[in-house]
């Protein structure tokens, strides 16, 4: 996983929890929805990791009904990120 893209990431995630539903799927944010799914499924959450390989459901539903889990899951690899630094 890119740790780069760490705080792009959670300004995403906050970005969707402050409107959650209301939310519209923007195609330029294809790059971060692709790096939480590979995060999730690195990191073995399955029970978010399960949803998104559900088919006919599109990933921004999953992100906004996990929001606030993959917030902290975000936030804690930027502190671990911290720490290697």
């Amino acid at each position: 996983m890119d740790k780069n893209k760490l705080p792009e990431m959670l300004a995403f995630l906050q970005k969707v929890s402050e409107m959650n539903e209301d939310t519209a799927y923007d195609s330029s944010d294809e790059h971060l929805v692709n790096a939480i799914i590979a995060m999730v499924k690195q990191e073995g959450h399955s029970s978010i990791s399960e949803e998104f390989d559900m088919p006919f459901i599109h990933p921004m539903i999953t992100i906004q009904k996990w929001v606030e889990e993959l917030k902290i899951i975000v936030i804690d690899n930027v502190r671990e990120s911290n720490a290697d630094n």
